[in-house]
């Protein structure tokens, strides 16, 4: 059998879905370390069961049933880990909320996804509860967990691979966010990213309402291995919580590493292998100072991770994406769906070994589905060049998203919720290219004539409406926008008409 089908088979095979992982786990190695908190939580494999089952129990006894969904704003933690799993063996679906949503933004994930529950920790509540009051809300402390009591329930059966495992909203280019179904057998096929063992134990501060949030636990859980929970990214704590927990393995923000003044034993860490983000020349620095090997993968919530990058290229002017991995097919297409030869730009299509292996659809989208999977291809709207060697180089994304720190922004929606602003003639959002962030964002707002708006009153009421990670670096008023002859505003070239070192920015930077 040949390596991509080995993974095809193992990704879509019933004992790889991760509830069933962690039962056989927890009976053959009970007391095998498995999840950790910073703050001095611990859980052993044995435990996390038993945690699964409480919480399993809790749930239906408030009336979650097979098909439910239930939105939670939980950071990464012990307890995020056992409600996932648990909603998973009760054939419930949960709905990780970015807390950070404001406004529409919250408003259109609350009614879109239609929660029967809301599970969320004591500061959340009342952001929920001010929002949709009529949405049940069971507030989770810090170590609900060990509060719960013995579980007596007994399941049935546990999920399959075609079952649903959670709906995570991301951006698409245009318009609001779109709540992506995705199966267990997806998350299957991020355990073999890279090679780890059963002593690796990954560091994870990532939110949960992202798939690199999520995917350590199955990646450990394969194997046997530690996940350690930071509830929100410190830089200088980093790597001292990898120290002291022994971590080999994560998802770091290397450009903020990076900043951090150096240090003289910034190689004496455990660390083998990380994912330092989409800047080749930013991992090659941090490889160097921190004395490990740096990945890097291209995907989405909607694909997975479909090409890996292992090691540093040569070249490091360019936007690497990695090979294909195993299982996976990809072509680059022109704007008819025609493939391109080597070195042609064109829309990058993925199309894994068997259907299951990536999402089941857009959440009340059926059209945006059809069209996302036309052909049995997942086109994922980015233009990338593929070299001779089979190394893709991404170029830019085909649409209005900008792309900051690993967050997909819609820029249409972000100028919806600005144009309401009522001294505001129309807005333009447009990203920046910027060495760190990728993109940083600029915003350029056209005023009501005779109005006493300035930069700072707007940003201000910006922070109350936008998610921190949609505020912009650069913010712009000026009295006319450029304008097509329909007297939409002109985006293009705007930004060349705009002396960034001129224009206002925040004087505290919203990470």
């Amino acid at each position: 059998m040949s390596a991509a089908s080995t993974f095809v088979t193992k990704a879509t095979d019933p004992a790889s879905v991760l509830p069933v992982q962690l039962r056989s786990r927890a009976s053959s190695e009970p007391d095998r370390p498995f999840l950790h908190e910073v703050t001095g939580g611990h859980a052993t494999y044995g435990a996390t069961w038993e945690g699964v089952r409480s919480w399993a129990e809790y749930l239906r006894g408030l009336g979650v049933l097979p098909g439910s969904r239930v939105a939670t704003l939980l950071p990464p933690s012990i307890d995020a880990a056992m409600v996932w799993i648990a909603l998973g063996c009760l054939g419930a679906v949960e709905v990780p909320v970015n807390a950070e949503l404001k406004g529409a933004f919250l408003e259109h994930v609350l009614d879109d996804a239609a929660p029967m529950l809301c599970l969320a920790r004591p500061e959340f509540v009342d952001h929920i509860r001010n929002t949709r009051p009529a949405l049940p809300i069971r507030v989770v402390e810090r170590g609900e967990w060990k509060n719960l009591g013995a579980a007596t329930i007994e399941f049935d059966s546990l999920p399959a691979p075609a079952d649903n495992a959670c709906v995570i909203y991301t951006s698409g280019s245009t318009g609001p966010a779109k709540g992506v179904i995705l199966d267990w057998a997806q998350f299957a096929t991020m355990a073999d990213r890279i090679p780890l063992g059963p002593n690796d134990v990954t560091y994870n501060c990532r939110p949960m309402f992202h798939v690199t949030g999520r995917s350590p636990l199955v990646s450990m859980c394969a194997t046997g291995g530690q996940v350690v929970f930071r509830e929100r990214f410190s830089a200088k704590a980093t790597m001292d919580d990898v120290r002291e927990f022994g971590c080999t393995t994560g998802t770091l923000l290397a450009a903020l590493l990076l900043a951090l003044p150096p240090r003289a034993d910034d190689a004496d860490n455990p660390l083998e292998a990380v994912f330092a983000g989409h800047n080749v020349a930013l991992a090659a620095e941090f490889a160097r100072r921190f004395d490990v090997k740096c990945y890097d993968l291209y995907g989405s919530t909607e694909v997975g991770f479909p090409l890996v990058l292992s090691g540093t290229p040569t070249d490091l002017e360019h936007t690497w994406c990695g090979r294909v991995r195993d299982g996976y097919r990809a072509q680059v297409v022109d704007e008819n769906g025609q493939p391109v030869v080597d070195g042609v730009p064109g829309e990058l299509w993925i199309q894994p070994g068997n259907r299951l292996m990536i999402m089941v659809g857009y959440l009340n989208q059926p059209a945006a589905t059809e069209r996302a999977l036309a052909g049995g291809w997942y086109h994922t709207g980015d233009i990338v060049v593929r070299h001779p060697d089979g190394n893709f180089e991404f170029l830019h994304r085909n649409g209005d998203t900008i792309r900051r720190m690993g967050e997909n922004i819609s820029a249409t929606a972000v100028e919806a919720v600005i144009d309401e602003h009522p001294q505001l003639v129309a807005c333009a959002v447009i990203g920046v290219p910027d060495s760190v962030a990728g993109h940083e964002i600029l915003i350029a707002a056209e005023i009501v004539e005779n109005c006493t708006l300035d930069e700072q009153a707007l940003y201000e009421w910006m922070t109350s409406r936008l998610p921190r990670h949609a505020l912009p670096k650069y913010l712009a008023l000026t009295d006319t926008l450029p304008r097509t002859p329909t007297n939409k505003v002109l985006k293009t070239g705007l930004l060349d008409t705009i002396d960034l070192t001129a224009t206002w920015s925040p004087p505290v930077r919203r990470p």
